[in-house]
């Protein structure tokens, strides 16, 4: 028995086991990876596999490769940390599977080695920003034949229409793709349909923003189009919803930028049963119908809705004023989906603090709430003195502001101090709260915001 520790230790998955045991305890391991060679060997992989590019250009270039080979994954923020890259262009990165670049830009034609990091564990690689060409692409797909995921924001115009479809319909290992920005020339109609045929494709993301046409086109020329896509961000015009909502029965994720107000969208969604997630950003100004929001009520699945207009585009403004939405109607949507965690809810109407406490009573697992209105606090702290826990996991709460108590109409009666209240409030309504923030700029509201700061700090 005395030499039964010592051998079980000697056996490199136990040790592993052991010492990963001990990865949340960095000082610890540090000591650890002393006792000989093989705990060096297997703690450094523990220390170094999520170490950062600073923390490898820090090691004295003769030693760099003992570490270079454990990093799992690595991330440039681009700038300083450009020059980087030519440190280490004759290392292998042996067990890289993960790599994020901003901004692959070399000046001047300067030397900006990046393909050190195509190897062939890596499974996902993002480029924001760069000029990107046909060689440096042709590289990836041959070295890191594996890759599962690939974004590409802003590459530059380096890089063809045809040569980009070729290279995508190469690259057979990849089920996430995601597009972004700065690449409206190479996201045609041929690369579209590739997409859409993709039996193996289940996330997808493009800037570009996508027609009605494109859509009808895809439904004409794929069989089966999007077999098993589960998560989609994408850019549509207002007439595109409808089509493409038909070609993606069976999406869990999906984040929505409606491009115009032409016709109206979100009646169209409610098709999507199997939704877990709807984010829907609208780009102009658009209004809502009681029966657009209410239609919502099929999505019982949803953990996550957000309507929100996009704060890029001045005259976006997303409202239900005119139709009369209320906090009656707001019940019967909030109703119909218990498994609510993130709640965005930036929709221009008028809500009482009824509707916070419609939330509280349908949606007991809400995480995250945020919402336009300017809440009435006497409701909350009626409900906070019969010791009622309102949000028993709400971790953040963003609203317009807040009104103060006015005790039978009496602007005058004795309104309770607001860091009494907040206390009140976090005790008994929201024990979870982390982060209470209000856009108002009302003394009240900002007081409120400002007690509750001081009491998370004490």
């Amino acid at each position: 028995m005395p030499h039964a520790q010592p051998s079980a230790l000697a056996i490199p998955e136990i040790l592993d086991s052991i010492l990963s045991c001990l990865s949340h305890e960095p000082c610890h391991l540090a000591q650890a990876i002393r006792v000989n060679k093989q705990w060096f060997s297997s703690g450094t992989y523990l220390l170094w596999r999520d170490a950062g590019c600073e923390a490898l250009a820090n090691i004295p270039a003769d030693r760099r490769q003992i570490y270079a080979a454990k990093i799992t994954s690595l991330t440039f923020s681009g700038g300083q940390e450009a020059r980087h890259h030519e440190w280490f262009q004759n290392l292998e990165f042996s067990s890289l599977k993960h790599v994020s670049l901003d901004a692959y830009r070399p000046a001047n034609d300067a030397p900006y080695p990046i393909r050190q990091y195509f190897q062939p564990p890596l499974e996902s690689f993002s480029l924001y920003g760069g000029d990107l060409d046909h060689d440096l692409l042709d590289q990836l797909r041959h070295r890191a034949w594996r890759l599962r995921s690939l974004l590409i924001d802003s590459p530059g115009r380096n890089v063809e229409a045809p040569f980009f479809l070729d290279f995508i319909s190469r690259y057979k290992s990849l089920i996430r793709i995601r597009l972004l920005y700065g690449i409206d020339h190479l996201v045609t109609q041929d690369l579209m349909l590739h997409l859409a045929r993709r039996t193996d494709l289940i996330h997808l993301e493009i800037g570009k923003t996508c027609s009605a046409q494109l859509m009808r086109t895809i439904s004409t020329r794929v069989t089966y189009p999007f077999r098993h896509l589960r998560v989609i961000h994408i850019a549509l015009t207002s007439a595109a919803v409808s089509p493409a909502v038909r070609l993606m029965p069976r999406l869990i994720n999906f984040r929505l930028d409606v491009q115009d107000a032409g016709v109206g969208v979100i009646d169209s969604l409610s098709s999507l049963s199997s939704l877990r997630l709807l984010a829907l950003t609208f780009c102009t100004d658009t209004r809502l119908s009681i029966e657009d929001l209410l239609s919502l009520k099929k999505l019982s699945n949803l953990e996550e809705l957000t309507i929100v207009a996009d704060e890029r585009y001045d005259e976006a403004v997303v409202t239900a004023l005119e139709a009369g939405f209320s906090d009656q109607h707001f019940d019967d949507l909030v109703s119909h989906l218990p498994r609510l965690r993130c709640f965005n809810f930036l929709v221009q109407c008028t809500l009482s603090g009824a509707a916070l406490l419609s939330l509280s009573k349908h949606c007991p697992l809400l995480e995250e709430c945020n919402m336009l209105q300017v809440f009435d606090i006497q409701e909350l702290e009626s409900e906070a003195r019969r010791n009622k826990v309102l949000f028993p996991k709400l971790r953040l709460l963003e609203v317009g502001g807040f009104c103060p108590a006015t005790p039978n109409g009496d602007e005058s009666a004795e309104q309770t101090p607001p860091q009494e209240l907040i206390d009140l409030l976090k005790r008994c309504c929201f024990p979870k709260l982390k982060d209470l923030f209000v856009s108002a700029v009302d003394d009240y509201s900002e007081a409120l915001a400002d007690a509750f700061t001081s009491s998370d700090s004490d």
